[in-house]
């Protein structure tokens, strides 16, 4: 009975030296994890003890490995594995697709066509033009079926816009997205001859039929640019004229202007716009003052002929 009396004291008294550093623990009198905590309740007297040799020996050497220490080595490790290594191989191995389609052996121009198909081909849609008339059967045959997926797609993607204007041909947001998908559709030159034409008369219609709220600077661009691939240089130079004079300092009227004048072989139109165009003081970007030094130059050569 009184080692059973004296088991329990001191079990009792090894629980009061837990809960006290336990409580010094919380109050960060003293620096120990808790993790410590199980060890230190569950092995009597040697178990507080270890505790307190442990974290006595970190306060004086400073060596505790702490989860701060921890998380700043998994920083360091990500830091080190965000780092990106050039791939000198794939760099050496990197032409232009062009020259890829001319020069590269035929395994080479078939894993390029691959690619092309596995990305967006729609983007590629001139590079695939190229590619049909290579000697390699195989890049033809894929090519031309990478085209004829394209023309598919862009065909149903208008029909679709033509029978949602069909059934609300006064909503502004299905007129703004047909005009402006019809325009893209043309651009890319999946349409050629009769049918080409056929589609610039509509994007034409759909245009003006946006501009009866008023003039529209982008929509009058657009406009422009449909006479001018119709050919209707009367009908451009109408809305031309008006987009100089209410916006005379932007220049894609005014490159209009001189396009449409070398189109008609006009040298007194181009001289007159190039010498608007300096007058206006237009802004010109890169590309377009690389346009008008291009034609002044072009016109300097007449002269002197």
């Amino acid at each position: 009975m009184n080692l059973t009396a004296l088991a329990l004291v001191l079990l009792l008294l090894h629980l009061l030296v837990c809960l006290l550093l336990w409580r010094m623990v919380r109050k960060g009198l003293l620096d120990a994890q808790g993790y410590f905590l199980p060890f230190m309740l569950l092995i009597p007297f040697w178990g507080p003890i270890c505790v307190l040799l442990l974290t006595t020996r970190n306060a004086l050497t400073d060596r505790a490995v702490t989860p701060p220490d921890l998380e700043k080595l998994r920083i360091n490790e990500e830091l080190f594995r965000s780092i990106l290594v050039e791939n000198h191989e794939a760099r050496e191995t990197t032409v232009p697709l062009e020259e890829a389609l001319i020069v590269n052996s035929a395994e080479q121009r078939r894993k390029l066509i691959f690619s092309v198909l596995n990305d967006d081909p729609m983007q590629y849609y001139d590079l695939l033009q190229q590619a049909r008339m290579n000697e390699d059967s195989e890049v033809v045959h894929y090519a031309a079926t990478a085209m004829a997926q394209i023309s598919k797609q862009a065909d149903l993607t208008l029909q679709r816009h033509e029978a949602d204007y069909a059934a609300k041909p006064n909503d502004p947001e299905v007129l703004a997205a047909y005009s402006r998908y019809l325009g893209e559709y043309l651009d890319s030159g999946l349409v050629q001859g009769r049918a080409a034409e056929i589609q610039q008369r509509q994007l034409i219609r759909l245009l003006k039929q946006q501009l009866t709220a008023g003039l529209d600077f982008r929509l009058g661009c657009r406009l422009a640019q449909a006479y001018l691939a119709m050919q209707e240089y009367d009908e451009a130079e109408r809305v031309l004229e008006k987009l100089t004079a209410q916006w005379p300092q932007r220049e894609e009227p005014w490159l209009l202007r001189l396009r449409s004048a070398a189109d008609r072989k006009d040298g007194d139109a181009l001289r007159k716009t190039i010498r608007n165009i300096q007058e206006q003081d237009v802004y010109l970007s890169a590309k377009g003052r690389e346009t008008l030094r291009f034609w002044q130059n072009e016109k300097e050569g007449d002269d002197r002929v």
